[in-house]
């Protein structure tokens, strides 16, 4: 495995799967996220985090810097979270249902879901 690291995004060549890691900063109403292992689909054009609960909508993530994306809902959020990722360039899209988990700390969470 070969990493690659970028101005946008860190990708590892032959990987299988997405990995997301909660930033230290995020808290009940402020989440941020590192995304790693891209698939090589190009740069991500839109994330979105939808809560655990059935009828929630799908949130605008706005990158931070980096890989890092961010959502201030300012109110608390619900976990699990999906994440939904869209690629720039060829509008691929795929989502990683309830990748983090209730009671998330400040780790690394895997999916299998790739571009």
């Amino acid at each position: 495995m070969v990493a690659v690291r970028t101005r946008k995004k860190m990708m590892v060549k032959a990987c299988d799967e997405d990995a997301f890691r909660v930033d230290s900063g995020s808290n009940k109403e402020y989440f941020a996220i590192l995304i790693e292992y891209e698939g090589g689909d190009g740069d991500l054009g839109k994330v979105e985090l939808k809560e655990g609960v059935d009828s929630s909508p799908w949130y605008s993530m706005e990158r931070s810097w980096g890989a890092v994306w961010k959502l201030d809902k300012g109110s608390p959020l619900t976990a699990p979270f999906s994440i939904r990722l869209t690629s720039l360039k060829s509008h691929n899209t795929i989502v990683a249902n309830n990748v983090i988990p209730k009671g998330w700390t400040f780790q690394t969470y895997r999916s299998i879901v790739n571009f």
